[in-house]
């Protein structure tokens, strides 16, 4: 089944240079979902594949330090929260929804950990 072709039931790494993952450079970004989806049928595709898909996005931490994450989303917390596993930290987070942007979903056999953490300030 591919991205563009998934129910609404099942929606509601990089060693490549900061500005550019390997999946991306590869074509292996699902360009119809990052284009055109929400953020949260972005992560609820991941968390229903989870074999299949990450998720790739811009997060903001409490102390404002910009950096460039690839995660796999696990659950939905708060409204205003998910939690997800982090490849470059390999371990559980939890996500403000609010401190992130530029969601992508990437093709899961593509990214191999750990993945490098990019700093963007």
């Amino acid at each position: 089944m591919s991205v563009a072709t998934l129910s609404p039931a099942a929606s509601t790494a990089s060693f490549a240079p900061a500005s550019e993952t390997f999946a991306r450079a590869h074509g292996r970004v699902c360009q119809r979902a990052n284009t055109k989806w929400s953020p949260a049928k972005v992560l609820r595709t991941a968390m229903a594949d989870s074999d299949r898909f990450v998720v790739q996005l811009d997060y903001v931490d409490s102390k404002g330090k910009r950096t460039r994450r690839t995660i796999s989303p696990i659950r939905f917390g708060a409204a205003d929260r998910f939690l997800g596993l982090c490849l470059c930290r390999e371990e559980p987070r939890q996500f403000h929804l609010s401190r992130c942007s530029n969601f992508q979903l990437l093709d899961a056999d593509d990214v191999i950990m750990p993945v490098e953490m990019v700093e963007l300030d």
